[in-house]
């Protein structure tokens, strides 16, 4: 099948590669664990030269989140004109209900994944199924910026089973950014 355009439908990975991108992600620290133990004070602590704090992150994945989920039930969602309307205002203050929306969203995705036509074309070229992949490289993004954050806070890792290796691989792999590669 194909669009009016003739150019071929994209399609994303089998339901449960999807569930596992969306929450689990075996290469990525799970979102649950990435936002696991924060307070709000945490979350809304703007750090100098960084434009985002961690709530504003999670108030932006739950932005796309909600875009995802209203493509999902067939609605007409429309993307904001400007990049910065997908970025919600928030002081961390909401950070708990922020936070627990955000999983909360993850769940009713990993559904969506499980039990919805995942060849449905919701916008233009795009299934279902590409839209829930897309969103999980999304998450994979912005997770990663919240776990560097946590780190430059000193909040890192959470409480729990700690897995450091993952937290060298992030620090070293961003030494090899910038002017000087090593």
């Amino acid at each position: 099948m194909t669009t009016e355009t003739n150019a071929p439908l994209l399609f994303g990975p089998p339901p449960e590669a999807l569930e596992r991108l969306l929450d689990e992600g075996s290469a990525f620290v799970p979102p649950s664990r990435a936002l696991n133990g924060l307070s709000a004070e945490v979350a809304g602590r703007q750090l100098e030269g960084v434009p985002h704090t961690i709530a504003e992150l999670v108030a932006h994945l739950r932005f796309w989140q909600l875009y995802t989920l209203s493509l999902a039930r067939g609605e007409q969602s429309v993307v904001p004109e400007h990049a910065e309307g997908g970025w919600p205002k928030t002081d961390g203050s909401d950070w708990e209900a922020l936070r627990q929306s955000f999983l909360d969203g993850l769940t009713e995705l990993k559904r969506v994944a499980r039990e919805e036509d995942l060849a449905r074309v919701v916008r233009g070229r795009d299934t279902l199924g590409y839209e829930l992949s897309l969103h999980a490289n999304h998450n994979a993004v912005h997770l990663g910026q919240v776990i560097l954050l946590r780190q430059m806070l000193g909040a890192w890792p959470p409480p729990g089973r700690r897995r450091r290796y993952l937290v060298i691989f992030t620090v070293r792999s961003l030494n090899n950014y910038g002017p000087n590669p090593k």
